[in-house]
């Protein structure tokens, strides 16, 4: 119960497992139908009164309160473009940003499209974040790998790196230059 978030992608299940109370999904890893639906039992408790959605929502609350990550909300494209790519591509997107020697200035992000025939190379960009550039023989590194930065550095998942890769995609697809 405390690794539903992790099986989730890192976000709580909260509908899910609300339905699994009130017993209207089905857990095949409980088998027979030895475990109680609770939705029924919360709200037959106290004859004069129905409390059973409160009762619900507390103990999907504790839950929640249990998993053993924090559950939190992944960040936007935005949000990442800025912490990871802003140093160094600027904040315009440009390519305005220091590259101190012996890194070459980066490339203007803004124009992606247009240096792609006005098309918008979605697969492109989330190659290079996933897998980096391709490095000159015995040179430095040209930008960072993503797909492994993010993984290491936050200690996420393969599919939330996919996710904010995305997202980070989709932030630079929406500045681009018309």
């Amino acid at each position: 119960m405390t690794v539903l978030a992790i099986n989730y992608r890192g976000e709580f299940p909260l509908q899910h497992v609300r339905e699994v109370i009130l017993g209207d999904a089905v857990i095949a890893a409980h088998g027979s139908r030895e475990m109680p639906i609770w939705g029924p039992i919360f709200h037959q408790v106290e004859v004069d009164v129905d409390r059973g959605n409160v009762r619900v929502d507390n103990l999907v609350e504790y839950l929640q309160s249990i998993q053993s990550i924090t559950v939190s909300k992944p960040p936007t494209g935005a949000e990442l473009y800025e912490k990871n790519c802003a140093i160094c591509h600027g904040n315009d997107l440009k390519g305005t940003g220091p590259a101190p020697y012996p890194f070459r200035a980066p490339p203007d992000l803004a124009t992606l499209a247009r240096r792609h025939g006005g098309k918008f190379p979605d697969a492109y960009v989330s190659n290079i974040l996933r897998n980096g550039v391709v490095l000159p023989a015995h040179g430095p590194p040209e930008m960072p790998t993503w797909g492994t930065d993010f993984r290491e550095a936050e200690g996420i998942s393969s599919a939330q790196v996919t996710q904010r890769i995305a997202a980070l995609t989709n932030y630079i697809k929406s500045q681009q230059v018309k």
